[in-house]
């Protein structure tokens, strides 16, 4: 469990649940790029990024009197943006197809343009469960007991979809 002391947004959260709209404001310019970057790399396009990302945030200020530090705020903020994701997919699919273009462009900035693609379509053809813990993990920068918190499993379990996730994109991307 994470304590107080070693969570930076921690003590903001406190101040968030009694309605200091100030604090929020702080919270949010601190994991903006954090939430945005999860919702972001599991939908593969950018053009529902930032609303989404804002109905995180309206979920949380309605959330914040039931915040509890038994985890980091970013772990509470991720778990929110994964149910979110989750919810909205079909719902994103059902208006449109993804193009190519939208998928997310800074899988690595090392990769080069073709490398890069090959790996942005990989972690798409991820099942949604696989690709949110991915994204959690590598992209949000999230510790195995941080994607667990997040999606609500144990640690084995996420630990498991990690290693299936690893496994199927080891399957998906053969060295060229």
């Amino acid at each position: 469990m994470t304590s107080l002391s070693d969570d930076p947004f921690a003590p903001l959260m406190r101040r968030v649940a009694g309605g200091d709209e100030a604090a929020f404001a702080e919270v949010i310019a601190g994991t903006r790029t954090l939430v945005a970057g999860i919702i972001h790399r599991f939908l593969g396009h950018a053009r529902e990024t930032e609303d989404l990302a804002q109905e995180v945030y309206l979920r949380a200020w309605l959330a914040r009197q039931r915040w509890q530090p038994t985890a980091r705020v970013t772990t509470w903020l991720a778990t929110i943006a994964s149910r979110l994701c989750l919810n909205e997919r079909p719902k994103l699919a059902r208006r449109r197809t993804l193009p190519e273009q939208d998928v997310a462009a800074e899988v690595d900035d090392r990769l080069g343009e073709d490398e890069a693609q090959r790996v942005r379509q990989a972690v798409l053809s991820l099942p949604d469960d696989q690709r949110m813990a991915v994204a959690l993990k590598y992209f949000g920068e999230r510790t195995d007991r941080e994607v667990a918190e997040a999606l609500e499993l144990s640690l084995s379990a996420a630990q498991a979809l990690l290693f299936r996730a690893r496994k199927k994109l080891i399957d998906l991307l053969p060295p060229p």
